[in-house]
């Protein structure tokens, strides 16, 4: 995320000449301007390649989400099926084909992970994959929100909330803290409950990094009643974090967020459809007033 928001920025147009100069004729000692937008100076193809894998501006099925869904499963099944491995390197390098020579060779590069890492099982290379895939966001970045905030965080108030609302929703958490292919609700899930529930011991890294995601998408997002509702979510991180850790859970927060989303025109996923936690999430919160300590 090395630059903010998706808009590109017209170059001013340049005008030269006097009105008195005949149309025909040309002064000799006129400069030669050449007259361009940022627009004009992106290659179709290649903003076609990268709308594609990224999303851009609806979000919706980008390749970017199954790639990142492989990459988080393949240290668990690569070395049992990795044909099904490299057909997502076919699907790379086939969405970037008539893309300039340097976004090609960031595509080959991602695609040969997935040729030769998941492979090898649980000592798949997850860094070298993020190498691989911050090379196809900067290719990107000219062009895709999506990509310049894959990248690194930007301006403040300038991420589309459509992909603030994809990054909770719909993103496999391949390369946050969690290090696998289930969505962020669903890793929450695990820490502070859909429904209310004691936060397991154990964890504080991972509400940590969940607490320090979800502000940096407060900060960022451009939509205001978003970034109220991602204070709601983020609400019982921050109690865990402070020692209270009697969650009340996450579906009137999330409720809360899949609305101030769909206003956006974002058509958030029930929550209930990725809670897990009942199989490795903390038990449920005691009503008597005693405690209960949640496994790891």
């Amino acid at each position: 995320m090395l630059r903010t928001g998706a808009a590109l920025l017209a170059a001013p147009l340049l005008l030269s000449g006097c009105a008195s100069t005949p149309a025909d004729e040309t002064p000799s000692d006129a400069p030669t301007q050449a007259v361009t937008t940022a627009e004009e100076t992106i290659d179709p193809a290649l903003a076609t390649a990268c709308t594609d894998f990224w999303g851009d501006p609806g979000y919706t099925d980008p390749l970017s989400r199954e790639v990142l869904d492989r990459a988080g499963t393949a240290s668990e099944n690569g070395a049992s099926d990795p044909e099904f491995y490299a057909l997502a390197g076919d699907d790379v390098e086939a969405a970037f084909a008539e893309a300039p020579e340097d976004a090609r060779e960031a595509a080959a590069q991602l695609a040969d992970w997935f040729r030769t890492e998941p492979g090898k099982g649980e000592d798949a290379d997850l860094e070298a994959f993020r190498t691989a895939w911050e090379g196809v966001a900067t290719s990107c970045a000219d062009t895709s929100a999506a990509a310049q905030w894959a990248l690194g965080p930007g301006e403040d108030g300038t991420m589309p909330a459509a992909l603030a609302c994809a990054e909770v929703f719909d993103t496999p958490s391949t390369l946050t803290v969690f290090a696998n292919a289930n969505v962020l609700t669903s890793n929450m899930f695990k820490l502070v409950g859909l429904s209310p529930r004691q936060v397991p011991a154990g964890h504080e890294e991972e509400l940590e990094a969940t607490d320090d995601l979800l502000a940096g998408l407060i900060s960022a997002v451009d939509d205001e009643a978003v970034a109220e509702a991602l204070e709601q979510v983020r609400a019982p991180f921050q109690d865990a974090l402070a020692g209270d850790t009697a969650s009340d859970g996450l579906q009137d927060p999330l409720d809360s967020l899949a609305a101030a989303c769909g206003a956006t025109g974002h058509d958030a996923p029930d929550p209930a459809q990725n809670d897990s936690s009942a199989v490795v999430g903390a038990p449920a919160a005691p009503t008597d007033g005693t405690d209960q300590e949640g496994r790891s």
